[in-house]
């Protein structure tokens, strides 16, 4: 079994967990294996900072024991970077880099002095000491230039942006950025020149070029999901979320915002969440759900106080002012935005102008005309020293409203003259930007062109002949779609005029089921009845006839119903008729041995129009009594239907029908168009009727109707 190396070992005692620290110390007595720890920490610091410090501290104590002062250094810059990364209230981060640097310049390190410098310029940067970061920001680009360090070059120049575009100077600003994209893209550092784009995106964002900022958050978001870099990456959709945001998109702006959250609440970066908070309050303030928003703040809040930073906690003091503005509540709005001055007033925070906007429309809110008018100079002064313009059209449109309502028109009409102006100006701005930046891109373009043209001319070619099988498959899955949803619609339209087709049918069936005729005449026989003394007879007849209706009107409901419930229909309906007329008739119901009724199911009245027409023209009008018979058969895949009465026959019923001629015709079309209806939709064969006379020796003997139904079994779907 081969010995455990140097990192192993220590490992090895980082995860038995307990172990102290000069343990570990006796085995890191290799400079190697402390090289390995120091970088390590330094690398993970915004990641895991707890980790990192416990790693780092375990380095110090073995640099220090072994009388390694590079090593010493490297832990200390460790510890500042990871001490920064948890925004502790102390003064961690500042002490370690502090003695890093010192280390350094003893060691004549200008790598690790630029680093130094680095961190101290975040540093004196979050506690607001902006001169005190500019400082070690130029100090670190020295540095760095003499050690010919290119990532720390680009980084360097970063911060001294950044720190630029915090002051309000966005010209200097984005020189210095497009310095460092410069030194990034000659280095082909990925993640510097990912940083260098957002910082560019974040400046454009500041000088409102919206579409040139859009477009580098972008690039910066591509170059970072390529590297892997989740912290990127949430940077990227928060500022993404921020440009749509001031573009008033509040749905995209949201959408972007709660990507943006998970990745920095899982980095632990308070920072960007405070930030996105932030962000995310203003989004719910716009969309009026001011009760999010005051959430929102406050998760924010808690943040900056644990980082212990005093502008960021300013920012949010004057959003809580914005808010309770909108509630409204003047008294708690003009509680924190006064807060906000005087933290800003005390670290020097060029932010203040907003506040002062914002005290403006509180004293506005609470007529309180010459206060507002005085704070909203105020900012106006402070803003146009800082060349703000996109401010500078809130101030210049507050005080045009002041002025008016103090009865200086003259002066409300100057100040709107010069809102309108800067609007027009800022409009004018981002052209002449886009332009320029046009131009540049154009000379870097020029440069490339040379080495490029070759693979262009190759890859031109075959970019097109993918887009051609592009287009030609973009074309058949175009021509697919639309023959399909042709066919949708085709069938769609026919089965939704198969539908109302049987419907129609089915409620003029009904109709002529239910005719006011029958109706009348029953309800007479009934009143007959009742008049003659019949009262049991005339209750059996009511009874009957309700039944019968309830029937009908539940049947016309369904397509199919069982045969069972159409049997009794017609039963019903029999009797009713029996009732009806004293001379009576007989009928016979017969069904086919192996139909079970409540198993089968048919169209509902088909059976009764034939009813009605043997009794109405073929058994009243004959002398000698009559008979009918019903029978139900299966037959071929279908119900035959066999209605047989001994009546007069076809040809002297249509001689005494009169006025029942018409309704028993279209009783008879109607019977015929839905019996077409049900061979169309259910395709089969042999559907339909037919009407016999029968004789006896010549003389006319009855009529039999012969109709071949569909059915179903009742488990059937």
């Amino acid at each position: 079994m081969q010995p455990l190396t140097i990192p192993a070992m220590i490992l090895l005692l980082l995860l038995t967990g307990g172990t102290k620290a000069s343990t570990v110390a006796q085995v890191l007595t290799d400079t190697a294996a402390i090289n390995i720890l120091t970088r390590e920490a330094y690398l993970n610091a915004r990641k895991t900072p707890d980790s990192s410090i416990r790693s780092a501290h375990l380095a110090l104590t073995a640099s220090t024991g072994t009388g390694y002062m590079r090593g010493q250094a490297d832990a200390c810059l460790a510890l500042g970077m990871a001490h920064f990364a948890k925004y502790n209230r102390d003064d961690s981060a500042l002490y370690f880099n502090t003695r890093a640097l010192q280390m350094y310049r003893e060691l004549n390190d200008k790598a690790g002095q630029g680093r130094a410098c680095y961190g101290l310029s975040y540093v004196h940067s979050l506690k607001g000491d902006l001169k005190a970061s500019e400082k070690y920001g130029a100090m670190s680009l020295t540095h760095f230039k003499a050690a010919g360090d290119k990532r720390g070059i680009a980084n360097a120049y970063s911060v001294l942006s950044y720190l630029a575009k915090q002051q309000k100077e966005l010209e200097k600003a984005r020189s210095l950025i497009n310095s460092a994209i410069e030194t990034a893209r000659s280095s082909n550092d990925t993640l510097s020149l990912a940083d260098a784009i957002n910082s560019l995106g974040n400046i454009y964002k500041d000088m409102t070029l919206f579409n040139q900022a859009i477009d580098a958050y972008f690039e910066a978001l591509s170059l970072w999901e390529q590297y892997g870099h989740t912290e990127g990456v949430a940077l990227a959709y928060g500022n993404i979320g921020l440009v749509y945001y001031y573009q008033k998109d509040w749905n995209k702006a949201l959408e972007f915002s709660y990507k943006k959250l998970p990745y920095s609440e899982a980095a632990g970066n308070l920072w960007e969440v405070s930030k996105t908070c932030n962000l995310v309050a203003g989004i719910y303030n716009s969309k009026g759900e001011h009760d999010s928003a005051l959430v929102f703040l406050h998760r924010s809040l808690q943040l900056n106080q644990q980082m212990n930073y005093p502008a960021g906690i300013a920012t949010v003091y004057n959003n809580f002012a914005e808010t309770f503005l909108l509630v409204p509540d003047i008294d708690s709005s003009f509680k924190y935005v006064s807060k906000a001055i005087e933290i800003a007033q005390e670290i020097n925070d060029p932010a203040v102008a907003e506040y002062f906007v914002t005290l403006g429309k509180v004293h506005l809110h609470k007529k309180e005309y010459p206060s507002a008018l005085k704070n909203t100079l105020t900012a106006h002064r402070i803003a146009t020293g800082q060349k703000r313009p996109l401010l500078l059209t809130r101030t210049t449109e507050l005080l045009s409203g002041i002025y008016h309502r103090l009865g200086k028109d003259d002066l409300a009409y100057i100040y709107l003259q010069q809102h309108r102006q800067l609007q027009d100006s800022i409009s004018n701005n981002e052209y002449h930007n886009r332009v320029t930046r046009m131009e540049i891109q154009y000379e870097y373009d020029k440069k490339e062109r040379a080495a490029e043209f070759a693979r262009m001319e190759e890859r031109m070619v075959r970019e097109q002949k993918i887009r051609q099988q592009g287009m030609y498959l973009k074309g058949l899955i175009i021509l697919i779609m639309i023959v399909v949803l042709f066919f949708l619609l085709y069938f769609r339209h026919n089965r939704l005029q198969a539908k109302y087709t049987r419907i129609d049918l089915e409620q003029r069936l009904l109709r002529t089921q239910m005719n006011p005729h029958f109706i009348f005449n029953s309800l007479c026989a009934i009143q007959d009845l009742i008049l003659s003394g019949k009262p049991e007879k005339a209750n059996e007849f009511l009874a009957r006839i309700a039944r019968l209706m309830r029937n009908i009107l539940e049947n016309s409901r369904e397509e199919f119903i069982s045969l069972e419930k159409e049997i009794e229909t017609v039963r019903l309906y029999l009797e009713v008729q029996q009732l009806r007329f004293e001379s009576g008739f007989r009928y016979n119901i017969t069904i086919d041995p192996a139909i079970e009724p409540e198993h089968y199911a048919v169209p509902p009245m088909l059976t009764q129009p034939c009813v009605e027409n043997s009794i109405e023209h073929g058994l009243l009008p004959g002398a000698k009594r009559g008979e009918i018979n019903v029978s139900y058969i299966l037959s071929n895949g279908l119900m035959k239907l066999v209605v047989a009465d001994n009546g007069v026959g076809r040809e002297r019923a249509e001689k005494t029908a009169g006025d029942h001629a018409n309704r028993q015709s279209l009783a008879t079309k109607l019977t015929v168009q839905r019996l077409e209806y049900f061979k169309k939709t259910l395709k089969k064969r042999g559907i339909g009727f037919e009407i016999i006379d029968l004789y006896e020796e010549e003389r006319a003997a009855g009529t039999r109707v012969v109709m071949m139904l569909p059915y179903r079994k009742m488990y059937e779907t």
